[in-house]
């Protein structure tokens, strides 16, 4: 029997924003879903399964449990956790088994309390940008047909973080993947050896990595243009939300950090594809 429900993967989904994007896929009444909360820890993703179920049995209807919520263990951090993971898809869902995947996992290395060590950057980096890139590159032999590709980021790595010839470069259409890497890694070396400045760099790792991903966005939609399934790829900034990451002063509530990349993984490909790799806030694209 076939299903033609969308498979909807989201990254690090047991707590904060990512809990929130579950939450509200999953309640929708647009479109039906499998939506697949992901957690590297199985206790805590296990736990956040459990809250969420009881709710959607809570606010039940016909409508709402079209939905199926499933949850499995991933390590986006582990190329084999990452493997065995969209071998399970294959397998339940088969070769093009994914129509949208939210890289959502991420974090700020707390217990450094030097931001600009090297320790620092190189958890950092490899914790928001490394990750997201090959789950990414993993994940595109699997993407169906309008499948897309989002990146939660911040709009704090703007270009203007950066000076001399990095913001050219980082916006360039020449720019590759390699190419990216080589300056992400190229961040993490200066700032071993203090010279982070002298390269245009701000001492900042967390926005030197969502900048990263902002740029993947780009590249993605470039060298996809071809691609006769039509991917569609967003970088997406949630706001200043209230989160274990940033604290209890903030503006925002989860639930209101996860209206836009909802909006990007469920909204028509037609409206958004003029946005491709673009960047996102409060459901509208905004310059980089």
């Amino acid at each position: 029997m076939n299903d033609d429900r969308l498979v909807v993967v989201i990254t690090g989904a047991n707590r904060g924003i990512g809990k929130a994007i579950t939450r509200q896929l999953l309640l929708q009444n647009d479109k039906p879903l499998i939506v697949y909360l992901t957690a590297r820890n199985v206790d805590r993703g296990q736990k956040a399964f459990d809250e969420l179920r009881r709710e959607q049995l809570r606010n039940a209807s016909d409508i709402k449990m079209q939905n199926e919520l499933r949850f499995h263990q991933l390590d986006v951090s582990n190329h084999e956790s990452i493997h065995a993971f969209i071998a399970y898809l294959t397998l339940m869902h088969g070769e093009f088994s994914i129509d949208v995947l939210i890289n959502n996992a991420g974090g700020v290395v707390k217990k450094l309390q030097d931001m600009c060590n090297a320790d620092t950057a190189y958890q950092t980096v490899h914790m928001n940008y490394f990750t997201a890139v090959s789950m990414t590159t993993l994940a595109l032999p699997h993407m169906r047909e309008h499948g897309r590709v989002i990146f939660m980021v911040t709009a704090l790595a703007h270009l203007g973080i950066f000076c001399g010839d990095l913001p050219r470069v980082l916006t360039s259409d020449d720019l590759s993947l390699n190419g990216l890497n080589i300056i992400e890694n190229g961040f993490i070396s200066s700032v071993g050896k203090g010279t982070y400045a002298g390269y245009g760099f701000p001492p900042m790792p967390f926005n030197v990595a969502k900048a990263g991903l902002i740029a993947y966005a780009r590249i993605l939609a470039r060298s996809t243009i071809d691609d006769s399934r039509g991917l569609l790829f967003a970088a997406v900034c949630p706001g200043y939300v209230k989160t274990d990451m940033t604290g209890a002063f903030a503006p925002l509530t989860p639930d209101q950090g996860a209206e836009t990349p909802v909006y990007i993984a469920l909204t028509d490909n037609k409206r958004l594809r003029r946005h491709n790799g673009g960047l996102w806030k409060r459901l509208k694209p905004i310059k980089w």
